[in-house]
């Protein structure tokens, strides 16, 4: 065992902007493919489209309440 405290690391800045429109892009980069299966036949079951728009709109009302609180600025970093 160590004898010394550990030092806690401080929050990481991330640009919140970017993570949020690239998770949303990847939901609706699954929704997109999930409609062209659809187009061509090879349908999977429907609730996997469900899941996507879920992903989208949380992920907008996610951004939308980090604004809210004030977790991220306007350039978009977090704080």
């Amino acid at each position: 065992m160590r004898d010394h405290p550990r030092r806690e690391l401080r929050p990481a800045r991330v640009n919140a902007k970017a993570l949020f429109a690239v998770g949303n892009c990847a939901w609706l980069l699954g929704l997109v493919i999930l409609g062209v299966l659809h187009l061509r036949e090879h349908s999977p079951d429907g609730r996997y489209a469900l899941v996507c728009l879920a992903g989208i709109v949380l992920g907008a009302v996610g951004y939308w309440w980090a604004h809210k609180v004030h977790l991220i600025d306007d350039e978009g970093m977090s704080e």
